[in-house]
């Protein structure tokens, strides 16, 4: 699936790491723009994917700023 509303590609900012398909639940919050780009694949055969958003703030209501 390709959208071309979103922001502008150099607006975005690389998320650290590279991540397999299942664990972009983990990463995905509301109300982002994402970019997701092949980066490659893991030892073990994996693909592997670089994330890009719009907003590196943290999110107060993320699970990741509740801890």
């Amino acid at each position: 699936m390709t959208r071309d509303d979103g922001p502008p590609l150099e607006d975005l900012k690389r998320l650290p790491g590279l991540y397999r398909r299942w664990e972009l639940v983990e990463v995905f919050e509301p109300n982002r723009n994402y970019h997701i780009e092949d980066a490659g694949t893991h030892a073990d055969g994996t693909p592997l994917l670089a994330v890009f958003v719009d907003d590196l703030k943290p999110n107060p209501l993320s699970n990741a700023a509740r801890t």
